[in-house]
């Protein structure tokens, strides 16, 4: 599989339009208005290498013969859904494949959901309906906050604790707000 670029870290937090300007993004979205809407997204930010497709088949395809910097993944019909799609690229024999930034794209909202999303590996997730705005918040923190990748015998995916602060928005359980001495 094809070797993605590192991207520099801006001091800012955020990514700029030279940064998006060499990105090589892959979109995997069945539905054509969605996959149009992210292409435009992503054109918008000044990303020129894009690559979308509609189905878990065709996006190896695509992370077989091309470079993928970051890929937004959609939920997918089966028989190859999303999820199913995250955990073939974290689990792939090609250690530099399976480190891509993910940001999943779902319409499940439920603390069920968005567990098996983390638990199969993917970096953000991004739930439908959502804004231009929050789209590159995620894809920000997905490339410029990048997580170890933990290879456990039941896991393989970015380290699922973040840092205070990593969080691409700034609501945290309450549990998680008392400060150490």
């Amino acid at each position: 599989m094809a070797q993605a670029k590192r991207i520099p870290t801006q001091a800012a937090g955020k990514l700029t339009q030279r940064d998006y300007a060499r990105l090589n993004a892959l979109v995997v979205e069945d539905a054509k208005e969605m996959a149009s809407l992210i292409r435009s997204f992503l054109r918008e930010l000044g990303v020129k290498n894009i690559w979308s497709v509609g189905t878990g088949e065709d996006a190896f395809e695509v992370l077989n013969t091309h470079k993928v910097d970051i890929a937004i993944i959609d939920d997918l019909l089966p028989p190859l859904d999303g999820l199913s799609v995250v955990r073939a690229v974290r689990s792939a024999d090609d250690r530099k494949l399976a480190p891509m930034p993910v940001v999943y794209v779902t319409h499940l909202r439920t603390q069920e959901s968005i567990l098996n999303a983390r638990d199969a590996g993917v970096t953000e997730i991004l739930s439908k309906p959502y804004s231009f705005q929050q789209l590159v918040t995620r894809m920000d923190a997905a490339i410029l906050k990048p997580r170890e990748l933990i290879r456990s015998e039941k896991f393989v995916g970015p380290d699922r604790r973040r840092r205070r602060g990593d969080a691409p928005t700034e609501r945290r359980r309450a549990a998680d707000r008392f400060e150490l001495d």
